[in-house]
């Protein structure tokens, strides 16, 4: 079983980092032609109308996290039976809600045109939205329920194939069909009819390789704990989703472009760190269960650490480099709206490192099933970050939207660590806050210098850019070793020996 495990984290491990390195240069390369051939406006109603289009996954991701708290007990033991019941169930549960997002999709495309100032004909936006919704569409209705078993499962790397597939060609199928000259509308539906065989295809697989019986009774008890775990999802939804919203509705497309160019490097980087986290809930729901407390407080340290350094070393390399980054990226011919923002820069990078700091506490906390405990939290981070957002936007504008997340996440961050040490596992109050203070000090001792050396450069081309990039992840790396080894040698040590054995194993 031990080694069954290993070899599963390893797949996922590999193909998570394939599928993160192929989403981050597709999210890099597709937007900029979309921005070279067809402006700033088009990629902002793009961006925006897809951000509104996956609000309806609050009634989806409540019944996925059920469904794997219900499918870690069938699997261990394995009951096929009851597998197949419980995947049953959300299926048939996530096909009516499939429906209900026809409609919404319907309703978004009469009505977006409308409200939002987009300088495009009321057909044309409306088309492009119905295209859009083709992927959210297929995604729900075929591919959420057996992507949610294959995570329960630890074989996400199956998944993970059919995800890099499909991003490949709709990103080779793209690129040819705008350089043939085809509208947006029209690139939008060659990718759209990728995305919609996907999940079609790797459910036909998935129910061949496992048996599952298509046919059994549902078994709906499964998704009873659906609505604490909903909770946490619409709080969650609302607050990713609460800068774009708010600059929608109180800017317009052109800053919701600039918004989405810098948002799209900071997914990018946060959706790395996913390829070390992709088996962490499951680990510690099966080590809560056995009662080994002992290994889920030296597993959450080590997880801390990795956490943190990360953190520190994509993001301060970000806020070093970002700025630089926009320069290259942004067309020359690009001139409606300024991608320039030094302030707004430092703001995102941190808020992003304060929501990352708090993935072990949040894998954790959603491991043992603790959702109901922790729901109030979630909720009162999404109201924060929609009042400070909602007043800070018409002061000092994008950046206030920024403010509001950075605070936002810095609470939850803070609630989630305090209600671990309370509630799990007793390490000392001041452990959290200790690792955040020492995350901002290597954060500052990496930013402050490089900065000041990277602004005295002239980088107009990817080769420079990349070259200096490369120096200060560098510089950053040698910066946390440093201070790990005086800091957290213990952790460090832990890290470097969890290495050698999945090294060694794969030898």
């Amino acid at each position: 079983m031990a080694k069954t495990r290993t070899k599963k984290a390893t797949l996922n491990i590999m193909t998570s980092a394939l599928l993160e390195v192929l989403t981050m240069l597709s999210g890099l390369i597709l937007p900029q032609y979309i921005l070279r051939y067809f402006g700033s406006a088009y990629n902002g109603i793009m961006s925006s109308a897809v951000q509104f289009m996956s609000m309806i996954s609050v009634l989806t991701l409540g019944v996925t996290a059920s469904t794997r708290v219900a499918l870690y007990k069938t699997l261990a033991q394995n009951d096929i039976a009851g597998t197949s019941a419980i995947v049953r169930a959300t299926e048939r549960y996530m096909r009516k809600i499939a429906l209900i997002l026809v409609a919404y999709i319907v309703v978004l495309a009469l009505v977006y045109p409308l409200v939002v100032h987009t300088g495009f004909s009321y057909c044309d936006v409306s088309l492009l939205i119905l295209i859009v919704g083709i992927n959210i569409f297929a995604e729900c209705y075929f591919g959420i329920t057996y992507r949610t078993f294959l995570l329960a499962d630890q074989s996400l790397y199956i998944s993970n194939i059919f995800y890099c597939i499909a991003l490949f060609l709709n990103l080779v199928i793209s690129i040819i069909m705008i350089k043939a000259g085809y509208s947006i509308q029209m690139v939008r539906l060659g990718g759209a009819v990728v995305y919609f065989l996907r999940p079609l295809l790797q459910n036909i697989y998935i129910t061949k390789k496992y048996k599952l019986d298509k046919h059994c009774e549902p078994d709906m008890s499964a998704l009873n704990s659906r609505s604490d775990a909903m909770m946490h999802t619409l709080a969650n939804i609302v607050h990713d989703h609460t800068d774009i919203i708010v600059l929608t509705l109180f800017t317009d497309v052109k800053i919701v472009s600039v918004y989405t160019v810098y948002n799209m490097v900071m997914v990018a980087l946060k959706k790395l760190l996913s390829i070390f986290t992709t088996d962490t809930e499951p680990i510690f729901g099966s080590m809560w269960a056995n009662g080994e407390n002992n290994k889920i407080r030296k597993n959450l340290s080590i997880f801390e650490f990795l956490v943190n350094s990360f953190n520190v070393v994509a993001f301060g390399t970000a806020m070093v480099m970002i700025l630089s980054f926009m320069a290259v990226y942004v067309p020359e011919n690009v001139k409606d709206v300024n991608y320039i923002l030094p302030g707004y820069s430092i703001v995102i990078s941190l808020a992003f490192v304060t929501q990352g700091m708090r993935i072990p506490y949040l894998s954790l906390v959603q491991g043992i099933g603790h959702y109901k405990q922790t729901k109030k939290a979630a909720i009162t981070e999404a109201v924060i970050n929609i009042i400070i957002s909602v007043i800070l936007v018409n002061i000092i504008g994008i950046v206030g939207v920024a403010v509001g997340t950075l605070v936002a996440n810095v609470y939850r961050s803070t609630v989630y660590a305090l209600y671990i040490e309370k509630n799990v596992v007793q390490r000392g109050k001041y452990v959290f806050i200790m690792k955040f203070l020492w995350s901002l000090l290597c954060i500052a001792v990496i930013v402050i210098p490089a900065k000041m050396i990277v602004q005295t450069l002239y980088i107009n081309n990817w080769g420079k850019w990349f070259m200096v990039s490369f120096c200060v992840g560098v510089y950053a790396a040698a910066v946390i070793l440093i201070a790990g080894f005086l800091c957290y040698r213990e952790d460090l040590k832990n890290i470097v020996h969890l290495a050698k054995t999945i090294i060694g194993k794969r030898i």
